[in-house]
């Protein structure tokens, strides 16, 4: 073990050497060292570092010296034991008939207590030269994208085996020596070079990559034939990548084979520190961008009902007057410290403590800095950065103040100034509280207001801010300003027929598929289509059936590569002239997830297509004239609570509405649509969402083609789902003593409340009321089974920062203390009692829904019986038998908390 302590090192040594002499009464024949001294101790992993020293040893043939012994022990007597301290590199050659042996002992604080005895393998058979054969490689690994990463790993080393020998070696490792896991593809071929090409179209997605499909394993796999095994290799490689799992992996190895050295598992790089606070939720909203689908026929009616479109406007209110910041401690960070006096001087005018370098806070106020012009590049990820550390930091129920300038397009003259990177970290502010439950308010002041001035206003909006509302506030010329929705006026017609082209990027994926089908039937003559991804054979099949009723292409590109799309266009515009008018449907979203556990780097892959890519199409768009740009969009770029879950995607979104609203007189129009979920197309909506804010297919057609050229942002806030029920209601209530303050947004009209700030609970269909009567009846058991579904992702996005989806629960690695998380989360937002062994016993998520007790996470079907504690609708306590209120029953989770906490310490 070799610790370097003064008395258990002579311990350890006098009792290796008593078992020693019952065997021998030779002295110092044997190495002894340790390898603490080259990599520091490693606590309950010491061991297994003794162990590699051991192995290596055994491999080189050479024993490893231990640092820094220029004495030894005065209390260990070394010439009287069969040991010698190696502080030299002492040779360990191999010697015939006499297996060389290493022992480890680990007997440490950590718990391991073991002595291991590991001794060299023999020396393997020589073998002979193999003959040409085919050769057939399985890749398997947890998702698609870890096949095609081990597949580019793998062809690595194939292709540097120019070996039958060696290339059969690696194909048995990659076969027999790796775990079948659920996503899997095979190749095949006569030399590794050979296998090597192949594995590098498993990686750029020339080959498929299949989900092992159980169902398969009763189809048994071709049997080999008499002649040569080409065929039957190539069959078995196809039914691999079509997911078959019964496939005899070891038959396949030629005789002799041994396990090499091969990549190993490329292991996802995420980060998974559980950084929550008990408080933060972080519900997350269905995703509307598109997915793979089955082709649209251009032939399909289109219905003639439009559906609501909204846009948004900027009406004057009153000052905030009164309100108090007494007794607040908030931390003031501005872009100058000039900035960052008055604001903290006029802060403390309202009572608030501002808050010494270092110290924790309750609010935070943030001042941008002014942009210097709206035409850089967008640069978000300090702010990105920024906005982690903030929600990181604050704790729940904080008050936040975000101030930026030229972010709302309050009249035209701001329209021409308008900053959408600005608009969109505004925006994405609100979106960052909406998950994190902090009260919000966004301001865009006039820069050039003086100084004190905009510091009044800032210091006014925090006294004014309560908790649950999350609003937008602009400030020109004294005046105060709120958005508001208003019906948004259809754009002028626009004939599709015209002679040139139509550019669809995304085009292949759902919903571009129904875009480019839309715009063939409405008489578009040629479209270009640009994704990032190659075609495959459905993708292949949906081109041909538009190609029956226009010039259809297909050409791969990035849209945030400004060159590439470019090229592109100019490649469409040699075959069919001038370009017409884009529909920018390029996206992607990520996980379900918090935004604290989000890095820039996976944020950036949803932010590219639209940031960039917005900005490349509307270029491309001006320089070439085209008429018209549309970009697909969505409700999470417009509505704050739709974003939750997914802030990073809210950010895209946001910036593409923004972009629409800059003003520009030359001749092309820039709309950007922010659509819900399109029932039935692209990923599955969530209901607590999709019960407010849900569109069809002909209803999204219907409106795509009426706003096609009306400019600006445009929010289509759809309806009721077919077959769903209103959201419940927001889990935490504002304090009795203060009743909830709304936003001036939700002060609109009744035609645009499912737009409203998300102050409010999420809008419900504009025909229920948002709080039901008790007489209502309980919604539909599917209705109920999937806001079931949605109170048990909630709870486990809100305790492991990710949404595991249909994995297997037993493969999370959970452990007590995380069961009664869960447990806790799923009672407090859920208003119910779970026993923890239903977390246990449940093997994904849906079956812990279909578990829980009652109607789980649904409307209740009478307050007085479902509302769950600090909802809106619950009742106070009864009051017990002294006339005061009983105190709320502790909740399972918590009585068992402490009893686990303490059996971990006991080391039960």
């Amino acid at each position: 073990h070799g610790t370097g302590t003064s008395l258990g090192d002579p311990i350890e040594v006098e009792g290796l050497t008593r078992a020693w002499r019952e065997f021998t009464s030779r002295t110092q024949f044997c190495a002894i060292g340790s390898v603490k001294s080259n990599i520091g101790h490693l606590e309950p992993a010491a061991g297994l570092a003794g162990v590699v020293k051991v192995l290596l040893a055994l491999d080189r043939e050479q024993i490893p010296p231990t640092l820094h012994v220029n004495r030894p022990n005065d209390h260990i007597r070394f010439e009287e034991s069969p040991f010698y301290v190696a502080d030299q590199v002492v040779a360990w050659p191999r010697v015939a008939g006499s297996p060389r042996r290493g022992a480890v002992s680990a007997f440490g604080m950590g718990g391991v207590n073991a002595h291991v005895i590991l001794e060299e393998p023999p020396l393997a058979a020589p073998r002979g030269p193999l003959p040409p054969r085919p050769h057939l490689v399985r890749v398997s690994a947890a998702s698609e994208d870890a096949v095609r990463q081990l597949a580019a790993a793998y062809a690595e080393v194939f292709a540097a085996s120019d070996d039958d020998r060696r290339t059969a070696d690696l194909c048995h490792t990659a076969n027999v020596g790796r775990s079948l896991l659920d996503y899997q593809s095979a190749v095949t071929g006569p030399t590794g070079p050979a296998l090597a090409e192949q594995l590098r179209a498993v990686t750029d997605g020339r080959l498929p990559v299949a989900r092992v499909d159980a169902a398969l394993a009763t189809d048994a796999p071709p049997a080999a034939p008499d002649g040569p095994p080409d065929a039957w290799h190539e069959a078995l490689a196809d039914l691999a990548r079509r997911g078959h799992p019964g496939i005899d992996w070891a038959a396949l190895s030629a005789p002799g084979s041994r396990i090499v050295a091969l990549p190993t598992y490329p292991f996802a790089r995420g980060r998974y520190w559980h950084t929550r606070s008990a408080e933060a939720t972080a519900a997350a909203p269905p995703p509307t961008v598109p997915q793979p689908a089955a082709a649209a026929s251009p032939d399909a009616p289109a219905a003639a009902a439009a559906p609501e479109a909204l846009c948004t406007r900027w009406r004057a209110t009153a000052p905030r007057t009164g309100g108090s910041a007494y007794g607040v401690t908030v931390r003031v960070v501005a872009a100058d410290r000039a900035t960052e006096g008055v604001v903290s001087a006029a802060l403390s005018a309202q009572g608030a403590d501002i808050a010494a370098p270092g110290a924790p806070a309750r609010a935070l106020v943030v001042v941008a800095a002014a942009p210097t012009s709206a035409a850089a590049e967008p640069d978000l990820r300090g702010f990105w950065e920024q906005l982690r550390e903030v929600t990181a930091a604050l704790p729940s129920q904080a008050k936040v103040v975000w101030v930026e300038h030229r972010s709302a397009p309050v009249d035209e003259a701001d329209r021409a100034l308008l900053d959408p990177e600005a608009a969109a970290r505004a925006f994405t502010v609100r979106a960052a509280a909406a998950e994190h439950r902090f009260a919000v308010a966004a301001l865009d002041l006039d820069a050039g207001d003086p100084a004190e001035t905009r510091a009044r206003q800032i210091a006014a909006e925090f006294a004014a801010l309560r908790p649950g509302v999350n609003t937008a506030v602009a400030y020109r010329r004294g005046i105060r300003y709120a958005p508001e929705q208003v019906p948004a006026a259809p754009g002028p017609a626009t004939p599709l027929d015209g002679d040139g082209y139509h550019l669809v990027t995304g085009g292949l994926g759902a919903i571009g598929r129904r875009l480019v089908a839309h715009l063939v039937r409405g008489g578009a003559r040629n479209v270009g289509i640009v994704g990032r991804s190659p075609a495959d054979p459905g993708a292949e099949e949906f081109l041909a059936q538009m190609r029956l009723h226009a010039e259809v292409d297909y050409l791969r590109c990035d849209v945030a590569d400004a060159a590439a799309l470019t090229d592109a266009a100019a490649s469409f515009g040699r075959r069919w002239g001038r370009l017409l008018g884009v529909v920018h449907c390029s996206g992607g979203v990520n996980p379900f997830g918090s935004l604290r556990r989000r890095p820039w780097s996976e944020a950036a892959r949803v932010t590219a297509p639209k940031v960039a890519g917005s900005r490349n199409v509307v270029r491309l768009a001006r320089a070439q004239g085209a008429g018209h740009v549309a970009l697909v969009s969505s409700i999470a770029g417009a509505l704050p609570h739709a974003g939750r879950g997914l802030v990073d995607y809210a950010l895209a979104n946001a910036y593409q509405l923004a972009l629409a609203e800059q003003s520009g007189d030359d001749g092309t129009t820039v709309t950007a649509h922010a659509w819900p979920n399109w029932v039935g197309i692209g990923m599955e909506a969530d209901d607590s969402v999709a019960a407010g804010h849900s569109i069809t297919l002909d209803q999204a057609l219907t409106g795509f083609t009426a706003h096609l050229r009306t400019g600006g942002g445009v929010v289509f806030p759809g309806t009721a789902a077919p077959d769903s029920v209103p959201p419940p209601a927001p889990t935490t209530a504002p304090p009795t003593t203060a009743p909830p303050t709304t936003a001036p947004a939700a002060q609109a009209p009744a035609a645009s409340a499912p737009a409203a700030s998300a102050a409010t609970a999420p809008a419900a269909p504009r025909s229920t009321p948002a709080t039901r009567p008790a007489a209502e009846p309980a919604p539909a058991p599917a209705a109920a089974a999937g806001l079931a579904y949605t109170l048990v992702r909630d709870a486990f996005v809100d305790v492991l920062g990710e949404d595991p989806g249909d994995c297997p629960l037993p493969d999370l690695g959970l452990d007590s203390l995380v069961i009664v998380d869960l447990t806790n989360a799923i009672e407090r937002l859920g208003g119910i009692t779970v026993d923890p062994s239903l977390v246990m016993r449940a093997r994904t998520m849906a079956d812990l829904a279909a578990r829980l007790p009652g109607p789980a996470g649904t409307p209740p079907a009478a307050p007085q019986e479902a509302a769950g504690p600090g909802t809106p609708d619950a009742p106070p306590p009864a009051p017990d038998a002294g006339g005061q209120p009983a105190a709320p029953a502790p909740d399972l989770g918590a009585l068992l908390r402490p009893l686990l906490v303490h059996g971990q310490q006991q080391g039960h």
